[in-house]
């Protein structure tokens, strides 16, 4: 089964492919998340905006879609208009709700008051797509603000990933691309080749006590014990255009973006 086989042989990520423009397709066509936080980089945006499918608001973050066409982009908001938005629908405003269903887009209410917006947005598209193989989501989100929000949005992708072995969570912040690594070998590809990124990444533990190996790192590790609270690869570089982790347990990896994608 392919669920023990993820389990087994990890995976292999290739996060240049949502970025570079003429790029062959990622192994899926992924689902693009906008959160309720600020959209900070048109240009990534579009580039992932471009590379997705299906495109979902989660409720307010229709609202960040909407104010990012302001001034001089304001005539292309037409040219950006998500497949739904979804939540309990508090934070959208209603002058954006009219634009957006005056196009078509479905608008639909989640009233479960123990669920975030984006466990609400995760739901929908988990209704709607459903299959035996690989998924990408990619989320437009933010790790600044308020702290608890932040790492409540790292559990929760965790919390997704553990429930659907098969899914993927790409997390697009302010600044670097943010995914969970798992299963005994994952390679990270065209880190330096694709110019999509910096040569700094981190490898954090934030989700328990990991033995990590890694290869293609500046200070590559053997039979790592890493973990909150005592030794955690942080500020590490890259120095091979492909990076091999093994790892006993979920960690988080992160790569910072370059400023101006090529």
């Amino acid at each position: 089964m392919l669920e023990s086989r993820v389990a087994a042989e990890g995976r292999e990520f290739s996060p240049a492919l949502f970025l570079i423009q003429g790029a062959g397709p990622p192994a899926t066509t992924p689902v693009l998340l906008i959160l309720n936080q600020p959209i900070t980089d048109f240009d990534t945006f579009s580039r992932l905006w471009s590379r997705s499918g299906y495109r979902i608001c989660a409720d307010g973050g229709a609202n960040r879609l909407y104010d990012i066409f302001e001034g001089e982009l304001k005539s292309r908001r037409g040219n950006y208009v998500p497949s739904a938005v979804h939540g309990d629908l508090d934070s959208l405003r209603d002058n954006v709700r009219l634009y957006y269903e005056s196009l078509g887009v479905e608008v639909t209410q989640d009233h479960d008051q123990y669920s975030t917006d984006f466990a609400k947005a995760m739901n929908k598209v988990s209704s709607i797509h459903t299959n035996s193989s690989l998924r990408d989501i990619i989320l437009l989100g933010t790790l600044g603000g308020r702290v608890d929000q932040g790492l409540g949005l790292l559990h929760e992708m965790i919390r997704e990933e553990t429930r659907d072995p098969l899914l993927r969570l790409w997390l697009f912040s302010e600044s670097s691309v943010s995914f969970i690594l798992r299963g005994n070998c994952n390679i990270i590809r065209a880190l330096i080749s694709s110019q999509c990124f910096t040569r700094n990444v981190g490898l954090v533990p934030i989700y328990g006590p990991a033995i990590i190996s890694t290869s293609g790192l500046e200070w590559d590790v053997k039979d790592w014990d890493t973990q909150m609270g005592h030794q955690v690869s942080t500020s590490n570089h890259v120095v091979a255009d492909n990076v091999e982790v093994k790892t006993s347990a979920p960690i988080l990896f992160t790569v910072e973006r370059v400023p101006t994608i090529a």
